[in-house]
């Protein structure tokens, strides 16, 4: 958008001084003499000025956009790279939990070294050699 108004503004520009030299020299070979009235010469360097101002302008605008499109694509890749990092750190916090349910298997008492277990052991086996003990005697 703001290179096709660039484009018909420079357009535009042209085609003004070519029909400002086609009319000066059409009036020189009738006249042989054409001169240039202070007002339009202020007025031609006004519009001139404006011409370069708004060129100017715009292709300010143009850097400006530009350098917000490459600002944009740089913040795309640092989101792609940080969803990348946690999508490393969930296989991770995965894993971790995978290993813990791992270990807690591993560190739960077996069948046999359960602390009832071995009262009632230890009850059984004091009461057997006491009834041992008696029947011997």
């Amino acid at each position: 958008m703001i290179n096709t108004n660039l484009f018909f503004n420079k357009i535009i520009f042209i085609i003004f001084l070519t029909i400002c030299s086609f009319s000066v020299k059409a009036q020189e070979t009738t006249d042989s003499l054409f001169t240039f009235t202070e007002e339009e010469v202020v007025q031609l360097d006004s519009i001139m000025q404006f011409q370069e101002q708004t060129i100017k302008i715009q292709n300010q605008k143009i850097e400006l956009l530009e350098s917000q499109i490459n600002n944009y694509k740089l913040l795309q890749e640092q989101d792609s790279l940080h969803i990348t990092f946690l999508n490393q750190n969930v296989n991770l916090l995965n894993d971790r939990v995978n290993l813990y349910v791992d270990l807690n298997k591993e560190l739960r008492p077996k069948w046999y070294k359960k602390p009832a277990l071995h009262f009632f052991l230890g009850a059984i086996t004091v009461t057997t050699s006491a009834v041992v003990l008696n029947l011997v005697q």
